[in-house]
């Protein structure tokens, strides 16, 4: 039981460590808290710094999330509690104790659950939407059709059960963070 509880808590923790403000900061000497929409994303890296600083976030925001879940299963072994480390993760992410409780979306964050959790539908879900991606060039469309049919792939799966509505879960996590940053900016304009 403590492994398990050190084992969210870690994630959480590590989950809060932004790869976007790390980068923004080194390469850009650009403070992510600071920018006018408030989010410490990927994406709004992007927009300033462009594809390569972007690219590395996503893989180091992916490896942060991916790290904290492949921990809890050493520290516990345990299915569940690598899945709560995931939510931990995720929220950290979305939350960071580092930055005041700003942070990402919440997108990376998930695909590095997902890869460790359950790689191969994963992995058929980042193809579908990579697809939608080509065609209709909205990031946020595409990844929930890429959470979402991460779920469909799961519920394909015999026995899958509870694990299939796990992105689903985190996708909800998601779309409270994006909720919270649309009416702040709405607040504040």
């Amino acid at each position: 039981m403590l492994l398990a509880i050190v084992s969210v808590v870690m994630a959480y923790f590590i989950g809060s460590i932004s790869a976007s403000w790390v980068v923004g900061f080194l390469l850009g000497n650009i403070d992510m808290r600071k920018e006018p929409d408030g989010r410490v994303s990927a994406a709004a890296l992007y927009s300033k710094l462009g594809h390569l600083p972007f690219l590395l976030t996503v893989i180091l925001d992916m490896g942060l999330a991916a790290l904290s879940v492949i921990l809890a299963n050493i520290l516990t072994g345990s299915d569940n509690v690598m899945m709560l480390s995931g939510i931990a993760t995720v929220a950290g992410h979305n939350w960071s104790i580092w930055l005041k409780l700003k942070g990402g979306l919440g997108a990376t964050a998930i695909a590095g659950v997902l890869f460790v959790i359950v790689p191969l539908q994963f992995f058929y879900a980042l193809l579908l939407a990579a697809i939608v991606f080509f065609f209709v060039h909205r990031p946020g469309l595409s990844t929930a059709i890429g959470i979402m049919a991460t779920s469909g792939f799961l519920l394909m799966q015999k026995g899958a059960g509870i694990l299939a509505l796990y992105p689903i879960l985190l996708f909800t996590i998601m779309l409270l963070k994006r909720f919270q940053a649309f009416r702040e900016i709405k607040q504040e304009g």
